[in-house]
């Protein structure tokens, strides 16, 4: 049964001089990535392969979450998570491989917020906390299929929907 983690970047400075894909994290930024992987550790949420947007800000937020893994995964830059859409996100799903159980994606909005929607059947997705997928934000997504190329055409179940920025970090391992 696959899994996915579909991971929005933490908190970034407003602007870099550099330009919009080289915008870092706040130290706030940091102390919910840091969290966020703790969180994951402790409760079994890594995975095989890790996709990450080309931007600073995500791939700032999975070194920090990757610092907090005993065990490391795969990881690849995945240029189309900077601006993916919904349909891009199906694509690349698809693409993935069914030795893969457990899959992280951190990429932006609005993409992950419209690919999570559609993932996720609308019965299992009462009160829709996917309406807003704030900064930093983790949505684990089951899937009842066998392989990716089925779970990329929806009715996925939401397991999980946590905000990092609004969790005491007392909460999160208690």
């Amino acid at each position: 049964m696959p899994r996915l983690l579909l991971i929005r970047h933490a908190e970034a400075m407003a602007r870099a001089p550099e330009g919009d894909l080289e915008r870092p994290l706040t130290e706030r930024g940091r102390a919910d990535a840091a969290r966020m992987g703790a969180y994951c550790h402790a409760t079994g949420l890594v995975p095989e392969l890790a996709l990450v947007s080309p931007a600073r800000r995500a791939r700032d937020t999975l070194d920090a979450m990757l610092r907090e893994f005993s065990q490391k995964p795969a990881c690849e830059i995945e240029d189309l998570l900077y601006s993916a859409d919904a349909d891009e996100l199906r694509d690349l799903l698809e693409r993935i491989s069914p030795s893969v159980k457990t899959l992280l994606i951190a990429g932006h909005n609005p993409g992950l917020a419209e690919f999570a929607r559609f993932l996720v059947d609308s019965r299992e997705s009462a009160g829709a906390p996917l309406r807003h997928f704030p900064a930093p934000c983790l949505a684990l997504i089951h899937f009842p299929c066998g392989d990716w190329t089925k779970a990329a055409a929806g009715g996925g179940r939401l397991d999980l929907f946590m905000n990092f920025s609004c969790s005491p970090a007392d909460d999160l391992l208690s």
